[in-house]
């Protein structure tokens, strides 16, 4: 819009955003006809005014540039808005990883194992190296991670490297530059496949990356499965084709048999 260009009212995501804007005069309402309605802004220079007054914005172009940049931080922001707070969230991209029987390094450094009570957390991962007959074990929730020893016995081989993010999409990245195998150790519901899906199954070659699943699913969730983790989920899974996924077959015929769902953390409690 502030090149000039026309948006229909079905193209604004934001409602009341489109109205504030409208309502100071900021964009213009224009009808089209059969009861159909677009918007344009005919001054590019009290657009650009009046994000830099009410929201901060200091320059569109390098707002946008921010948002789709996932290394933005407080200082880079600075060149989008007058806080740097506005992407710093993005400033701590990377995620917690340890390694079970296996040995790691940063560009070239084995790192060696940290004491008890300190857990890694990788910032820039290109500089990374483990082992490539290592099993990358991805994690979801932050107590499975920490207390992963307990559950080491579940794994189908005994040198693991164990990563779990942090508000970021940093391991799938990664993941798409090694050639190990992953395997997802996530909640087994709705929730915890529909993150396999569309943040890791879908970034990385079919042959290497599954999700685990313990033998004895079926009884766990019969015995301590919830019935809300599936009842407020699954919504998750409708557009999903079965087909493509044969690794999670069994485990959603189970879920869609008992409407029940099982978070990771309680095989910390039964294994």
């Amino acid at each position: 819009m502030q090149d000039g260009e026309q948006l229909n009212a079905s193209e604004v995501k934001s409602k009341n955003l489109l109205k504030r804007f409208c309502e100071d005069g900021i964009i213009q309402k224009r009808a089209l006809g059969n009861r159909r309605s677009g918007y344009v802004c005919t001054n590019a220079e009290v657009l650009q005014n009046y994000l830099r007054v009410q929201n901060g914005i200091l320059s569109l172009e390098n707002y946008i540039a921010e948002f789709e940049n996932d290394t933005s931080d407080g200082e880079s922001s600075l060149g989008a808005s007058k806080s740097t707070k506005t992407f710093r969230v993005k400033s701590l991209q990377g995620f917690f990883i340890k390694a079970i029987n296996s040995e790691m390094s940063i560009s070239g450094k084995i790192i060696q194992p940290e004491p008890q009570g300190i857990e890694l957390f990788v910032h820039q991962p290109e500089h990374l190296q483990i082992s490539k007959t290592a099993l990358v074990v991805g994690i979801e929730n932050p107590e499975c991670f920490l207390k992963f020893e307990k559950l080491a016995h579940l794994f189908p081989q005994q040198e693991l490297v164990i990563i779990m993010r942090y508000m970021s999409n940093s391991p799938n990245r990664w993941l798409q530059t090694i050639s190990n195998n992953y395997l997802h150790f996530g909640d087994f519901d709705p929730a915890g496949l529909s993150i396999y899906i569309h943040e890791y199954r879908r970034h990385l070659p079919n042959h290497r990356c599954d999700y685990f699943i313990t033998p004895n699913i079926e009884q766990l969730i019969s015995r301590y499965g919830l019935s809300d983790l599936y009842d407020q989920q699954i919504h998750l899974l409708e557009n999903i084709d079965r087909e493509q996924f044969p690794e999670i077959d069994k485990l959603l015929d189970i879920l869609d048999t008992q409407k029940k769902g099982l978070e990771q953390e309680r095989l910390l409690a039964i294994v």
